[in-house]
């Protein structure tokens, strides 16, 4: 699975005040949602879900491989996942309780990525299928894959509009690494960034905003701009060396993300889409990554 954006090298802008113990009702804006992440606190890279405050962690995953957690379908219910449990990395889907997992994609080239439509009945993913990194669609149960994109770069990472729309993406087909959207059938592909890094993009939940990941002068941070490109600006800069894995909260007033700016191998954050009110929801001597923020369930 192609994958540009590991590793991102940040400092702490401004006065967000760290929370060492987040509050009892942090982040609980919609009453049964949950955060997915990974974690490698029982050994290996599994899938776990906690409450929007850090409480209540379980374990969904016991794979012995690695797994990662990408999307919730829209009504909360199910949840796609990358997992190395294959020949390589393929697309997977399981229900919220963890129950019912198994492999959609099924690619030896290998599959990743994963976004929902609006309508549960489509998956977006990327995949080395045609020989370098491409946008794919595949039925929710797997069946009718097409191809979106079409283009000798790499293009990964997508991220479907809540309108549906619309698909993010990121692709370096300009030199480095920019955010892209295009139609949901592919056409009218058009850059919306000119960072020298751009990754990660994810819709807010009312459709009006992009968050992604940049890096630029050596530095990362979280961004957000407008769905049509316009009034980018800064959110949060990390001060250690990396920040990955980025989701918004159902109400689009926060942002779920990891980081190593505390611990080395990554903990869980919220910040305010101001920057303001930084909390860290774990805290341990292990990796947790990749949060995934679903909606209450429907």
């Amino acid at each position: 699975m192609p994958g540009y954006f590991i590793t991102y090298v940040a400092a702490l802008l401004g006065s967000c005040a760290l929370c060492a113990v987040p509050p009892a009702n942090a982040g609980q804006r919609a009453p049964g949602s949950v955060i997915a992440f990974a974690s490698n606190r029982d050994g290996d890279t599994e899938i776990y879900v906690m409450n929007p405050n850090g409480t209540s962690v379980r374990r969904l995953t016991h794979s012995r491989k690695y797994d990662s957690p990408t999307a919730w379908s829209p009504n909360g219910r199910r949840l796609l996942f990358y997992s190395q449990r294959g020949a390589s990395g393929d697309v997977w889907v399981m229900n919220s309780d963890g129950s019912g997992q198994r492999n959609l994609t099924r690619n030896p080239a290998g599959d990743g990525g994963g976004s929902w439509s609006p309508n549960g009945a489509e998956i977006a993913f990327n995949s080395d299928r045609s020989g370098n990194g491409d946008i794919y669609l595949v039925n929710a149960d797997g069946s009718g894959t097409r191809r979106l994109t079409d283009d000798p770069a790499n293009d990964e990472q997508p991220a479907w509009s809540p309108d549906g729309s619309t698909i993010a993406f990121v692709s370096d087909r300009d030199g480095a690494p920019e955010i892209f959207v295009m139609n949901a059938d592919g056409s009218t592909q058009r850059r919306l960034t000119a960072g020298v890094k751009d990754s990660l993009p994810v819709w807010s939940p009312n459709g009006r905003m992009l968050a992604f990941v940049r890096i630029a002068a050596g530095k990362a941070s979280i961004d957000v701009m407008n769905s049509d490109g316009s009034a980018q600006r800064q959110v949060i800069r990390d001060r250690k060396d990396w920040i990955s894995g980025l989701s918004w909260s159902p109400d689009s007033r926060r942002l779920a993300f990891s980081s190593g700016r505390d611990q080395e191998a990554g903990e869980l954050y919220l910040v305010n889409v101001d920057g303001k009110r930084l909390v860290r929801l774990t805290t341990n001597r292990f990796g947790d990554n990749d949060p995934v923020w679903s909606r209450a369930l429907q």
